[in-house]
């Protein structure tokens, strides 16, 4: 079952990585920087409000959930769901009549969040009922519709906040697969002893949830308001850009292998949910190592492709800066926030959320005023670093198979300096090198993949080779 779902949601991830860099590619193609800036000023906000209000719900779901009671915990969940998004709209509102914020600012925020809540909330519920099928066709339906209602509206000369609303709708659209599932059992009443767990799990993730996103968010936010939405447009676009390249496969595998060993654990074969677990970390550290090794030694061509003219030397900057950052970032967010799940207090993530916002915060008062993007790569870093620390020292703890990382980690470094070296032969043409650089990676990332079965690919090879010998007899 790993096996099949996890290559389900890598393809499906897959495609919608290459679709949001197609957007990242055509979007700073069409839009100046300060547009772009503007859109991801809105979505920035947009977090932060969902991350208070609405995404404890799916984790929540995801934690207490029950086979037994999956009707009613559905229905729980979706009037709980509307609940969140008004209480959500009338914070803008309060916000807006204050005058802090336009009306069309708060309008387009409302429909955003709303966005964001409904499909991320639809696909915690369909990926804890091991729904692997309908979540891909969701994350495929919402790129193909990020791609094609924001380049429309681009082309149409539209603003950000036209951009921003045109993004919300394909949120929508991509989430209504999951509701038409999950709509009959919406009506279905809820006993006051599963609402009241549910809310006793959930309510330290309003904090946890809240201060991550807020802390994920504050050198954009802090960046906007010191230097503007244009530096903040480059800023944003390297950084959505690395964070597509590594959360690929990384977010494959939390929804395939996560899923699987929660429902161990929820058997009771707590040492089948262990190996499942320091499997994905595996799968974590060869996504995280060698998709730093690939960026680096093919960073000028990808910022050549990936980016508009306007926004490469920013691109070309920052890169390196914001490597570290994202990577940290897939360990915090993908392998130890799950922690949450396996019977762990959510005491470490509200402690990991704080001192995130608290190191990222303040590191971009200080920094961002005086160096700019460079000083909100730096907060950023600190940041992420500070929160999986957290999780490190932490007891009890998500198992870390210390040996398989030192040997992923010596391995992704010996592939560096290969690379190096193959950049300093001279005799060689500039497309001999990229493909003598390529053979080399493929050939590391094959011979690791098969050496420690990343996510059973090695017995899922043999078996298809067994399968292909013809029979005898």
């Amino acid at each position: 079952m790993i096996t099949e779902h996890a290559l389900l949601y890598l393809g499906s991830r897959v495609f919608a990585a290459a679709a949001n860099l197609a957007a990242v590619a055509i979007f700073t193609r069409l839009a100046a920087s300060d547009v772009y800036g503007g859109y991801l000023l809105v979505f920035s906000w947009a977090f932060v409000i969902y991350g208070f209000f609405g995404q404890w719900l799916g984790a929540a779901f995801f934690a207490v959930y029950e086979h037994e009671t999956a009707s009613a915990q559905i229905g729980m969940l979706g009037r709980l769901l509307i609940g969140a998004v008004l209480a959500a709209g009338a914070v803008i509102f309060f916000v807006a009549a204050l005058g802090l914020v336009p009306w069309p600012v708060a309008g387009t925020l409302f429909l955003v969040v709303s966005a964001l809540s409904l499909f991320i909330t639809m696909m915690e519920a369909e990926r804890t009922q091991l729904a692997a099928g309908l979540v891909s066709i969701m994350l495929v339906a919402r790129a193909t519709l990020i791609v094609t209602f924001g380049a429309a509206t681009l082309l149409l000369g539209g603003s950000a906040l036209a951009l921003a609303v045109a993004l919300a709708c394909a949120n929508l659209v991509a989430a209504l697969p999951g509701l038409a599932r999950l709509a009959p059992h919406l009506v279905e009443r809820t006993k006051p002893a599963t609402l009241r767990r549910f809310v006793v799990y959930g309510w330290p993730l309003v904090i946890a949830f809240g201060a991550t996103a807020l802390g994920q968010n504050v050198d954009r936010l802090i960046l906007a308001h010191a230097v503007g939405t244009a530096e903040l447009g480059s800023y944003g676009a390297t950084s959505d850009f690395l964070k597509q390249s590594f959360g690929v496969i990384s977010e494959a595998i939390v929804l395939a292998v996560v899923s699987i060993a929660k429902n161990a654990a929820i058997r009771g074969d707590e040492a089948g949910a262990r190996r499942t677990l320091e499997d994905a970390f595996r799968a974590l550290a060869v996504t995280v190592f060698f998709g730093a090794v690939f960026i680096m030694t093919f960073a000028d061509e990808l910022v050549q492709v990936v980016f508009g003219p306007d926004f490469r030397e920013t691109a070309r900057a920052l890169v390196p800066a914001l490597i570290i950052a994202n990577g940290v970032l897939i360990f915090r967010a993908f392998y130890f926030g799950q922690s949450i799940y396996f019977g762990q207090s959510s005491r470490n993530e509200v402690i990991a959320s704080a001192l995130m916002l608290s190191a990222a915060g303040a590191l971009s008062v200080i920094l961002i005023p005086r160096y700019g993007i460079y000083g909100a790569a730096l907060a950023t870093t600190c940041g992420q670093v500070a929160a999986c620390s957290v999780f490190i020292v932490a007891r009890p703890r998500m198992p870390i198979p210390f040996a398989s990382l030192a040997a992923i980690a010596a391995a992704a470094a010996l592939v560096l300096c290969a690379e190096v070296i193959l950049g300093r032969v001279g005799p060689l043409g500039a497309l001999p090198h990229i493909a003598a650089k390529l053979v080399v990676f493929v050939a590391a990332v094959a011979f690791v993949i098969r050496r420690f079965n990343i996510l059973g690919l090695r017995d899922f090879a043999g078996g298809l080779r067994a399968a292909a010998r013809p029979r005898v007899g």
